[in-house]
C-alpha cells in the first residue's frame, strides 16, 4: 500500500509539471499557485458537473481560491506569530499557510493520517484561548453535533483572534435542515458526509454561539468582474467566507 501511495504522489507531481504546457494560456488565473491557464479542469458528474472548477497545477477549487485571496491579505503583515489551527487541511493551501504562519501552524483531522494531530472538533484537546486563528472549511456539514463543534471553536479561540468557519450554502434554502445520511461502506472508516443542508440562516447559527459574524463575498475581495471570472470565483461554487470573532 505504501508503494501505491508513493506511486500516486509521483504521478501527481508529473501531472503538475505538465499542466502549464497542456493548459497553456492566460484565460484563467489561479491566485493560489499564481499560474495562468487556457482553462481550469472540470469537476463533478452529471448535474453536479462544474466547468472551469479545478486548477490543473495545484488542484485548488473555486472556494479554495476565494479563501486564499482572503487569507493572503489577512496574514500579509502579522503583528505576532499566530497560533493557527487548520481543520481538514486542503493540500493546495497547506504549504502556503504553513510558510506564512510558521512553527505555530497545526493541521488536524478526525480520520486522516497526513495531519499533525488527530482531532474530534466536538472535543478539541486544547485549553481555552489556545489559537489566534482557526480555518475550517466545508467540514461542519458532516458533523452530527454541529453546535458542540462551534462551541469548541469559540472556547479555544483567543479573545483577540478570528476564525473562518465556511460551509456549503444551499441556494434558495432559508433554514438549515437535517438530511438522510448516506452511510459509507463498512470498510470505509471516514465519517459520513452531509448530515445537514445549510440555509441562509447559517450566520444566525454562528451568532447564537456568541460569535460576531462577517460575511465576505468574492466582490468584497476582487472588485473587477472580469478578474473574478478569470479566477473562476464568480459562481455559487466559490461560496462566501464566514469570518467570526469574539465580542470585545
Amino acid at each position: 500500500m505504501q508503494f501505491l501511495k508513493s506511486a500516486e504522489v509521483k504521478l501527481r507531481q508529473f501531472r503538475n509539471k505538465l499542466a502549464p504546457l497542456i493548459y497553456r494560456g492566460d484565460k484563467c488565473h489561479c491566485p493560489v499557485c499564481n499560474k495562468s491557464f487556457s482553462h481550469f479542469v472540470s469537476a463533478g458528474k452529471g448535474q453536479a458537473r462544474r466547468e472551469n472548477a479545478v486548477c490543473p497545477y495545484c488542484r485548488s477549487r473555486e472556494r479554495d481560491r476565494l479563501n486564499w485571496l482572503f487569507l493572503q491579505q489577512k496574514l500579509a503583515n502579522p503583528q505576532q506569530q499566530l497560533r493557527f489551527l487548520h481543520i481538514a487541511p486542503e493540500p493546495c493551501l497547506q504549504q502556503h499557510l504553513q510558510a506564512l504562519v510558521g512553527k505555530a501552524y497545526l493541521t488536524a483531522d478526525l480520520a486522516r493520517d497526513d495531519v499533525m494531530q488527530k482531532m474530534d472538533i466536538t472535543d478539541i484537546p486544547h485549553p481555552d484561548s489556545s489559537f489566534d486563528a482557526i480555518y475550517c472549511s466545508h467540514v461542519l456539514q458532516d458533523v452530527p453535533d454541529e453546535q458542540q463543534a462551534i462551541s469548541e471553536f469559540y472556547r479555544v479561540l483567543d479573545p483577540e483572534g478570528w476564525a473562518i468557519l465556511n460551509v456549503p450554502i444551499t441556494p434558495g434554502l432559508k433554514h438549515t435542515q437535517a438530511i438522510e445520511v448516506s452511510t459509507r461502506a463498512s470498510w470505509d472508516h471516514r465519517p459520513n458526509e452531509y448530515v445537514r443542508q445549510y440555509g441562509l440562516d447559517y450566520a444566525e447559527r454562528l451568532s447564537s454561539a456568541g460569535f460576531n459574524v462577517e460575511v465576505i463575498s468574492a466582490k468584497d475581495l476582487v472588485e473587477e468582474p472580469l478578474e473574478r471570472q478569470r479566477m473562476c470565483i464568480n459562481t455559487e461554487h466559490a461560496g462566501t467566507i464566514y469570518l467570526v470573532s469574539k465580542p470585545r
